[in-house]
């Protein structure tokens, strides 16, 4: 009895990371320049000055984990949608979850995107957690040509990640506005399923990308 849940002590550090990271993003949403000092990231979350560091080491290992939050809230809605249909229709239907809970909140979206282009001394782990989105919506590769569905379980998490911060990318340099984005997103995703669909899906692949592209001119 009791034995799934972990010791007290690692229940007090999660939840002293959690009362950081919400401070974080409370103090992100209301900065003018999306920025906070330790100090005021401590006093916002109403813990010791030296809190943050003893759970993250420093500012930009906590900006790595609210990456890593928003990639879970992300999983976290596909999950308790659990979108019908074959890996294409399930692939369309991640990047429509993720576009959505990032301009949920977009000011903190585009802080904490942001941040992963700092240099730092020591590699993040954003980028595999951001491919086992798709490995999720990907599944098991039905509507996939069946002598591509290994290659497509190698290749298409990456490149459907790389392609999905690409235009996180020039969304927050404003080059994209706020109701471009999924439909830019959603031409991306058609354009590298294309190659790997089966080939009674392909049709349908070449209507989602003229739709989205249009989609994408109206709202210039």
């Amino acid at each position: 009895m009791g034995h799934d849940r972990p010791p007290l002590r690692e229940q007090n550090r999660l939840q002293a990371r959690e009362i950081v990271l919400d401070a974080a993003e409370r103090l992100l949403d209301r900065s003018e320049n999306s920025d906070f000092s330790m100090r005021e990231l401590a006093a916002e979350a109403g813990v010791g000055f030296a809190t943050p560091f003893n759970h993250f080491g420093s500012k930009n290992a906590i900006m790595q984990a609210l990456s890593t939050r928003l990639i879970e809230r992300m999983a976290a809605r596909y999950s308790a949608a659990w979108p019908a249909g074959d890996a294409i229709d399930r692939v369309l239907a991640m990047g429509a979850v993720a576009i959505a809970q990032v301009l949920e909140r977009p000011v903190i979206a585009k802080a904490v995107v942001s941040s992963l282009s700092v240099v730092s001394p020591t590699p993040g782990n954003v980028r595999p957690k951001s491919q086992l989105l798709w490995s999720l919506a990907l599944g098991d590769r039905a509507g996939i040509a069946a002598d591509m569905s290994r290659l497509a379980q190698s290749v298409l998490p990456e490149q459907l990640a790389y392609s999905f911060r690409g235009c996180l990318s020039f969304w927050i340099a404003g080059e994209l506005a706020d109701n471009a984005l999924a439909a830019t997103y959603e031409t991306a995703a058609c354009t590298i399923l294309l190659g790997f669909a089966a080939k009674e899906r392909r049709p349908y692949l070449l209507k989602r990308i003229r739709q989205a592209l249009s989609e994408a001119t109206d709202s210039l």
